[in-house]
């Protein structure tokens, strides 16, 4: 589930949004996303997959809403519910000086506070079916950028909860995992691609190029495949190496 609105310049791009929907139809999943715009950008192209999906109104600040989609998914399902995968971003890029108490908060109610919502609505229908959570956290819940206190904040809880869960949950027989990309070409990162300092962060990598969505969405569906049964509590780095090269 993603969230965004159209006055936030940070919110993830409609390619961003498909990539998870769209790697997972192909698998022959059913997939229900939530967002708050521009929901039909999320099912564009998804008429030749496998699987299918829909896409319905849904913030993950409003419990209600949650509750609302995992009915839906539910349904849609034939009762049952198999994986939950938490997709929801913004971020504030301001020095701590400058970062206003209203942005701290737009970011960890939306990051942080929207999974938490995601999980508890989804939990009850995860355990009746064995099923698997994947959140998708940030690099920066490993290492420090500056201007970003608010948004490594909530990636940093996220990757706590995910292991907490892991072992809260384990016993059920859902597992919980994480996915920590670090540049990835979305709406998000667009600014720093407008400035022109694209060849600065792809050195950055160990590969030498920026990922994209589907790199994300590729390690999503693994993480939510019976390939991945023994995998719970990790956090997995898609960053393209450049946590290797330090």
């Amino acid at each position: 589930m993603v969230r965004g609105t159209d006055g936030d310049r940070h919110r993830r791009s409609p390619r961003d949004r498909r990539a998870c929907a769209r790697s997972l139809a192909e698998r022959g999943a059913t997939v229900v996303a939530g967002d708050v715009a521009d929901c039909d950008a999320v099912v564009a192209d998804a008429t030749d997959l496998p699987g299918t999906i829909r896409a319905i109104d849904a913030d993950v600040r409003e419990p209600a809403d949650l509750d609302r989609l995992v009915a839906e998914a539910t349904e849609r399902g034939d009762g049952s519910l198999d994986v939950l995968v938490n997709n929801a971003g913004v971020i504030a890029r301001e020095p701590i000086d400058d970062l206003a108490p209203e942005q701290w908060d737009e970011v960890i109610e939306t990051n942080l506070t929207g999974a938490y919502n995601a999980i508890s609505a989804a939990t009850p229908a995860l355990r009746a079916s064995s099923g698997a959570i994947v959140t998708i956290s940030s690099l920066l819940s490993h290492v420090g950028y500056r201007d970003r206190a608010a948004y490594s904040a909530s990636k940093g809880g996220l990757d706590a909860m995910t292991r907490a869960l892991a072992a809260e949950l384990g016993p059920d027989g859902v597992r919980v995992n994480a996915v920590n990309p670090d540049f990835i070409r979305t709406e998000m990162t667009r600014t720093h691609l407008d400035e022109g300092r694209e060849d600065a962060f792809r050195e950055k990598t160990a590969i030498d190029r920026l990922g994209d969505p589907e790199d994300v969405a590729a390690v999503v569906a693994f993480l939510a495949s019976d390939r991945a049964a023994f995998v719970s509590g990790e956090t997995i780095l898609v960053d393209g190496g450049q946590a290797a090269l330090g």
